[in-house]
């Protein structure tokens, strides 16, 4: 389940229980730098919805995951490319509004947050592909631990030691160790949910 999403449809479909894995919740970068680009993607929007806008990225997170690099995995690089798509314009406002939903607490449903205990900085060289194993190249996760208790009421924050920023692609100790939370988490849900419909048949 992707890191955002619809409250009034979390609450048609009476979903229970939200899993998100490192959410992209804010813009990078500080405060001060975040401003001006925020209001960047609705005026650039509105004037071309076929703006090109952010630049495919280096490539490095994508060269730690593909096997012809070192990485673990084997996968189609016309449909992910090493470094990834490059955006436009008509596609970020809606990034921004959802991303606005989430740090606005819009679900009371419970949620798992995973994410890496720290990140690192990306590098495109194949030769230095190790330095970014075991960080998150992509996202800074001291703004997903200020955001992630804003997402609803019984949230469940876990820093994952070495994990990559897909915590499920991860080096196998830190992948293992994001199932264990996973599964974890899983029966304490499956328990509370339980629980709960017990207590109402009873009345």
């Amino acid at each position: 389940m992707t890191e955002c999403g619809a409250a009034a449809d979390i609450a048609r479909r009476r979903v229970t229980g939200l899993v998100l894995n490192s959410p992209w919740l804010d813009l990078q970068g500080p405060a001060f730098c975040a401003l001006p680009r925020r209001g960047w993607p609705s005026a650039r929007s509105r004037a071309s919805q076929e703006a090109v806008g952010a630049a495919a990225r280096g490539g490095g997170y994508g060269a730690s995951l593909h096997k012809e690099y070192g990485g673990e995995f084997d996968y189609d690089l016309k449909w992910k490319p090493i470094g990834g798509f490059q955006s436009r314009s008509a596609g970020c406002t809606p990034s921004a509004a959802r991303r606005s939903s989430c740090t606005a607490g819009w679900t009371s449903c419970a949620n798992l947050i995973l994410r890496s205990d720290r990140s690192v900085r990306e590098v495109s060289d194949p030769a230095k592909i190790d330095e970014i194993q075991r960080g998150d190249a992509v996202l800074d996760v001291k703004q997903i631990a200020r955001w992630a208790g804003c997402i609803g009421n019984r949230s469940t924050i876990v820093p994952i030691v070495d994990a990559k920023h897909d915590v499920f692609l991860s080096v196998p100790e830190s992948r293992h160790a994001a199932y264990r939370e996973l599964d974890k988490w899983l029966d304490w849900l499956l328990a509370e949910t339980s629980n709960a419909a017990t207590k109402s048949e009873r009345g």
